[in-house]
């Protein structure tokens, strides 16, 4: 065979393997698109589990690639964490957990918006719709408390650092503190998913849970322990609502659980063993409509609830509406409500 024969038969040969590799891979691509997650992501033994979960999850009828992008997504963050995974697949460390990282979390937060508008609209209304540049760039806190790793327990829980990398602190008197990345400045630092859980088992997905930063895994609410609440030396009784161990993980009491201290909103006084779901909405947190639910649009005083001096109606109250009680008010003695005027 003269050579220009085998140079012919070689590019020949070498046309005919590229032109298998393409299709191979373009098929292997859109296979794994496309295909059931059952058949496809849980091939990868890595996966099994999180599939696992996912099929009893109440986001078992949406697909792995509505969340986090397929084989052909133009998502760049996607691709990359769908990179990670093959390359630690061949050359790290297999049967190490896959673990939410915090480059995931906006992504899958605009997610949680586009199927759940309500919900994210109610989040954005409330308090907890922050973000880290005012939690960790409140200069009036930062003068009497510097920010710690602790904060990071209930604030920015998905940062993958110290809160050194996070923060920094002011150079000079008179200097401000700022984020050691501008750009997450604007990211909210309390997300879905930090009571959420994508793949939680459907009787959890709603019930929630607390994302613990050290262990970087979800805690379930009924995992959670029940708090313990003095008030001198009486036991405050607590709500059984697993629902409320989630808020009290950072509306906690200082140490010793004295009631009102720290952060604490425990209910007591004339709402003592209220749940906090009781008066305030899951997202939104508000308690506009709550006092109505409960009470007649008088209360035994012939007084509109709504409008006692407490921190309901005024902040600068000394009656925190979630520890007062009648004798707050009435030191003397609570007074007999007159009869009707016939």
């Amino acid at each position: 065979m003269t050579p220009r024969r085998w140079a012919r038969l070689l590019a020949g040969l070498g046309l005919y393997g590229t032109a298998f590799v393409v299709a191979c891979a373009v098929g292997g691509l859109g296979y794994f698109h496309f295909a059931d997650p059952r058949a496809s992501c849980a091939s990868c033994h890595e996966m099994i589990g999180v599939t696992a979960d996912w099929t009893q999850s109440s986001h078992r009828t949406v697909s792995c690639r509505a969340c986090h992008g397929g084989s052909l997504t133009l998502d760049v963050h996607a691709l990359r964490s769908h990179v990670d995974r093959l390359v630690r697949h061949f050359t790290g460390d297999p049967d190490r957990p896959v673990r939410l990282l915090a480059r995931h979390v906006i992504p899958l937060h605009e997610s949680c918006r586009q199927c759940h508008p309500q919900a994210f609209a109610d989040w954005q209304a409330s308090r907890h719709a922050t973000t880290y540049a005012r939690i960790f760039l409140d200069a009036d806190h930062n003068r009497t408390a510097s920010p710690t790793n602790d904060c990071l327990r209930c604030h920015g829980m998905f940062f993958q650092g110290d809160i050194a990398e996070l923060v920094a602190r002011p150079a000079a008197a008179g200097a401000s503190w700022a984020l050691r990345d501008p750009a997450k400045a604007v990211e909210p630092a309390i997300p879905c998913l930090a009571c959420h859980q994508v793949h939680a088992p459907a009787a959890d997905t709603h019930g929630a849970g607390l994302y613990d930063h050290r262990e970087r895994a979800l805690a379930p609410a009924y995992r959670l322990p029940l708090a313990s609440v003095h008030q001198g030396a009486r036991a405050v009784k607590v709500s059984r609502d697993p629902r409320q161990r989630i808020c009290m993980q950072c509306h906690a009491p200082s140490a010793p659980h004295e009631l009102g201290t720290s952060d604490d909103r425990t209910p007591a006084g004339v709402h003592e063993g209220l749940s906090c779901l009781d008066c305030h909405g899951a997202h939104a947190h508000s308690a506009v409509v709550s006092c109505a639910a409960c009470h007649p649009a008088d209360s035994h005083c012939g007084i509109d609830v709504q409008k006692m001096d407490t921190t309901y109606l005024s902040t600068a109250s000394k009656h925190n509406v979630h520890t007062v009680a009648c004798l707050d008010c009435h030191p003397q003695g609570v007074p007999v409500k007159a009869p009707p005027k016939l």
